[in-house]
C-alpha cells in the first residue's frame, strides 16, 4: 500500500471484522496501525494471525463498525497538523537560508515534547477542566499573533497561525482567557460557522 487507505472486510467464518490500515512506510507493515472493529469473538479467534499483519499496531476498538474509520480520520488530522506545522516552520526558517534538513532535528524534538502535552490534555478534555499549567490562553494568543506577524513580515503564508489564533480568540471571547490550551476542544466541538 502506498499513499491511499483501503477498507476491506476481513471475512472470518460467518462474522465480519472491519479494518482500517494506516501504513507508516511504503511496502512494509512493520509500522502499520491496523484498527479493527466488529464482533470481539471474531477478533479474539484470529488475533494471532491479525497481529502477524501488523505486529506493532493491531488494535481492536469496539463492536461499532464505523469506529475504525472515525479513528482513522482523527489520526489523519493529527498527521496533517504536525506536517503542516513543520512545513510552515521550514518556510519561516527558509527565509534565513536554514535548510529543512537542518531544522528537522529540533522539529522532531518539539514533536516529541508535544506528545507530553497530548497526554496531559486528554484527562482535562474528559473532565471539562482546563488548568493553565503551562500557559494561559492569552499567552498563546500573543505568541500566535507574533508568529503570524513574523510570517507576514518575512513574506511567507500566515494562514496557519492566523487560523490557530482565530480559534484562540474565540476561546478567549467565550471566557477562557485564563484557561489552558486544552480549552480549545470546545471550539472544535462547535459546528463550523
Amino acid at each position: 500500500m502506498s499513499g491511499g487507505d483501503r477498507q476491506r472486510p476481513l471475512r472470518v467464518t460467518r462474522r465480519c471484522l472491519r479494518k482500517r490500515v494506516r501504513v507508516g512506510t511504503v511496502h512494509t507493515f512493520q509500522g502499520a496501525v491496523l484498527l479493527y472493529n466488529g464482533p470481539k469473538a471474531a477478533f479474539d479467534e484470529h488475533e494471532a494471525t491479525l497481529r502477524a499483519l501488523g505486529p506493532a499496531g493491531t488494535t481492536y476498538l469496539d463492536t461499532d463498525h464505523g469506529l475504525s474509520a472515525l479513528y482513522d480520520m482523527s489520526l489523519l488530522g493529527i498527521m496533517w497538523g504536525i506536517l503542516n506545522g513543520f512545513l510552515q516552520g521550514a518556510a519561516l526558517l527558509g527565509t534565513a537560508k536554514v535548510k529543512a534538513t537542518t531544522f528537522v532535528m529540533l522539529a522532531n524534538t518539539t514533536i516529541n515534547v508535544v506528545t507530553g502535552y497530548v497526554t496531559a490534555y486528554a484527562p482535562q478534555i474528559d473532565e471539562g477542566k482546563y488548568p493553565a499549567g503551562d500557559a494561559t490562553m492569552t499567552v498563546h494568543q500573543d505568541a500566535l499573533e507574533h508568529l503570524a506577524e513574523e510570517s507576514e513580515t518575512l513574506g511567507i503564508n500566515a494562514e496557519l497561525p492566523r487560523f490557530f489564533k482565530a480559534l484562540v480568540d474565540r476561546a478567549v471571547a467565550d471566557g477562557h482567557a485564563g484557561s489552558g490550551y486544552a480549552a480549545l476542544i470546545e471550539q472544535f466541538r462547535k459546528p463550523s460557522a
